[in-house]
């Protein structure tokens, strides 16, 4: 196949009505999954959750129409992130079979399944797509940033506020709680540093722009844990890469220095409060009282090492193994909130809990895919293809780094972003495109 010149780097081939179709419903899931809402007592994650697999469904139908058609601009061949994405799903099938509750693990292996489906999708439409998808993704990205910051300044939110509740509770975006914003906003974060970098001109310009507009949301979010993932990805980032890259990524730590060193900010009081509670070894707050659910996944690994408790089955499984923890671990270990966790607050422990330790290897695998890239002969890159391989390692670090204390595989925007970007470097940066 020809590689696109960059000349033409925003036209569309010659696209079938159909592929046309895939197109956009990719792009309507970008715009509407990070920023639906509705009324009732699952405001923000349900409504997500259900629009990412009602997503994955219009996809499939068109995948079927797309097959059977005659004329087709998208080929469909062997790569090694279909082969993990396939080995996925068959070994969640398998974690299903066997979970400690098939009904729970039902609900999350659909989930699984439309991931697959809008990240194949996804593989397939970059072949021809430009690097006008970036431009797309981040809308929701900059609006969720936008209404993080006013609700945190209380100057304007979307949303009334229960009477005593503190200001940071409702600053939330459109997405339900102040670290799934940080979360969601990381990765986009990243990638907007490196449009930065490798644009050039008015839109240079604008995506310097975007970049302080979502490094400002995520400092708003207070999300140390995204803080954390920003600044590893940004070292990873400006290491051994062009002056450019390094002032790129100076220019984001300025920003972020600015908001952790203020005592005015709450994610500068939140980070002295890290500091000071590693120092007094205070464990329950140095975890934000996370320990307990982290152990808690541990003890399930433990007992389940090849399949684990089953998909989905964390909460179902909790209170049984969080009562016998006592008889285990220290007793300033277990200081906690009286509830039931939903989840680890930490997506490395979850994924072995749930799916095993094969199962987390699996997740590992899907970071390699982002990071393995085959060896050729330099050539000029397109934007696409720089793109790619300048976010490929920023990218995978960023993911590692937020699931050690957030969990964006369990939140449909967060992990929308995660295969968007992932599906776009993997793709751009084939040997030939297109």
């Amino acid at each position: 196949m020809a590689r696109r010149s960059e000349s033409d780097a925003t036209a569309l081939p010659r696209l079938t009505g159909v592929e046309r179709a895939v197109l956009a419903v990719l792009a309507a899931g970008l715009l509407v999954i990070p920023t639906l809402y509705c009324s009732g007592l699952d405001v923000f994650r349900l409504p997500k959750e259900l629009a990412f697999r009602a997503e994955a469904v219009l996809l499939l139908a068109l995948a079927v129409l797309w097959a059977t058609a005659r004329g087709r601009t998208w080929g469909v061949g062997w790569r090694r992130e279909f082969v993990v994405a396939g080995v996925v799903v068959c070994w969640v099938i398998v974690t299903t079979i066997v979970s400690t509750n098939r009904l729970l693990s039902l609900d999350s292996l659909t989930t699984v399944l439309a991931a697959a489906v809008i990240f194949v999708a996804t593989c397939v439409a970059a072949q021809t797509t430009s690097i006008v998808a970036i431009d797309v993704l981040m809308v929701a990205c900059c609006t969720n940033a936008a209404i993080v910051i006013l609700q945190e300044l209380n100057i304007w939110s979307p949303f009334s506020l229960p009477p005593g509740a503190g200001r940071h509770y409702g600053s939330v975006g459109l997405l339900g709680n102040a670290n799934d914003v940080g979360t969601f906003l990381v990765t986009p974060a990243i990638a907007a540093v490196v449009m930065t970098v490798i644009a050039s001109g008015a839109r240079r310009w604008i995506y310097a722009g975007i970049c302080v507009l979502l490094v400002a949301g995520i400092a708003a979010s207070a999300t140390r844990t995204a803080l954390g993932a920003l600044v590893a990805a940004l070292i990873v980032f400006a290491a051994g890469r062009s002056r450019r890259s390094a002032l790129a990524a100076a220019g984001v730590f300025l920003i972020l220095a600015l908001a952790v060193l203020s005592p005015a900010t709450l994610i500068g009081r939140g980070v002295r409060e890290l500091a000071d509670a590693a120092s007094k070894r205070d464990y329950e707050r140095l975890f934000s009282e996370r320990l307990l659910p982290f152990l808690t996944a541990v003890e399930m690994t433990r007992d389940h090492p090849l399949t684990g408790v089953g998909p989905g089955c964390f909460k179902y499984r909790y209170m049984a193994y969080s009562v016998a923890l006592p008889q285990r671990y220290p007793k300033e270990w277990m200081r906690r909130w009286p509830m039931n966790w939903g989840e680890v607050h930490n997506d490395h422990l979850q994924v072995a809990a749930e799916a095993g330790l094969p199962g987390y290897g699996l997740f590992l695998s899907a970071l390699g895919v982002i990071v393995w890239v085959p060896r050729r002969p330099a050539m000029t890159a397109t934007p696409e293809e720089a793109f790619a391989r300048m976010l490929r390692w920023p990218l995978a670090t960023a993911v590692f780094v937020i699931c050690l204390a957030q969990f964006p595989l369990e939140l449909a925007a967060a992990r929308l972003m995660l295969l968007t970007l992932g599906a776009l470097c993997v793709t751009w940066d084939q040997p030939a495109r297109p």
